[in-house]
């Protein structure tokens, strides 16, 4: 594809007075288009621009030329990575637990009644399990004087820095995946592959999982958090869970269910899923990603 770039004027207003305007302004693109906000953002952060209010992209036009430096969208589309499955409607996460329901509380026709012409809204209804999706697990999803959802600081759960372990094509991940690794105070996500197989029967069966020694290791490293893109971090074959038993009694969370873990780096990011601020929870969805410095 031939190398794009985007020709533009700006008029930029500032909400102390005042203004800045520019003329045939030319950025190198990625893509062969981009939006009229993504060259507003990157204007005001390029130009370190404060107070800043409305911003105006005029007469813009694309031509092919060799690009003289990386792709303004290439920057901004690898800034966060996003690791968590989609909930719909009837998904299956955990075989024998129920799918979501997921429809209308109100409906938009139903709100035409309650609004003047052309408002509507929608609230929407959901009824679920706590385990559906990518979720993350507290101390309180396996012990009863554990924390929950709302008892765990803020900083438990983003901008952890992050390392990605490679057990691809691995089913018993045990210690010798984490030894000589840099590991202390980080969220470990350990790769697997699994997530191909989201949301197919095969997903369920002889899934990759942790070691108790593994698990052992992982809390005498006092490693923050660990995530697997697998159908469970236990081997779920038997009736024990030494992996959620070791690590959320060291209030070590848990996040299954990932994916894209392929396309993380080995570090240099940080990790982030947040749940909502539930009593009495010891387990929710999150949208996990993992986000870089720009």
């Amino acid at each position: 594809m031939p190398d794009k770039r985007v020709v533009f004027d700006f008029d930029i207003s500032f909400t102390n007075r005042g203004g800045i305007q520019g003329q045939d302004f030319r950025l190198d693109i990625a893509a062969d288009t981009i939006s009229d906000q993504e060259l507003a953002d990157y204007i005001v952060t390029d130009m370190q621009l404060l107070m800043v209010g409305k911003v105006d992209i005029l007469n813009k036009y694309y031509m092919e030329e060799k690009h003289k430096r990386q792709p303004i969208n290439q920057l901004r589309d690898d800034k966060y990575i996003d690791l968590s499955h989609t909930i719909f409607d009837g998904l299956v996460t955990y075989k024998g637990l129920p799918s979501p329901v997921i429809c209308d509380y109100l409906s938009r026709e139903q709100s035409k009644a309650n609004y003047e012409p052309g408002t509507e809204f929608q609230i929407g209804k959901i009824e679920m399990v706590t385990n559906t999706g990518t979720y993350i697990d507290c101390p309180f999803h396996r012990f009863e004087h554990g924390k929950d959802l709302s008892e765990m600081e803020l900083e438990r759960f983003a901008d952890l820095e992050a390392i990605t372990i490679n057990a691809e094509n691995a089913i018993e991940i045990n210690k010798s995946y984490f030894t000589g690794k840099e590991i202390r105070n980080k969220a470990v996500l350990v790769y697997t592959g699994w997530a191909k197989h989201w949301n197919t029967t095969q997903y369920f069966e002889n899934h990759p999982y942790l070691t108790a020694e593994a698990a052992e290791y992982l809390k005498e490293c006092s490693v923050k958090l660990v995530g697997i893109d697998s159908h469970n971090i236990d081997d779920t074959r038997g009736k024990s869970r030494p992996v959620h038993t070791i690590l959320l009694g060291a209030e070590i969370l848990i996040v299954e269910h990932l994916c894209n873990l392929d396309k993380l780096p080995k570090s240099g990011y940080k990790f982030n899923a947040v749940p909502p601020k539930f009593k009495g929870v010891g387990t929710f969805p999150v949208r996990a990603y993992a986000s870089f410095n720009s």
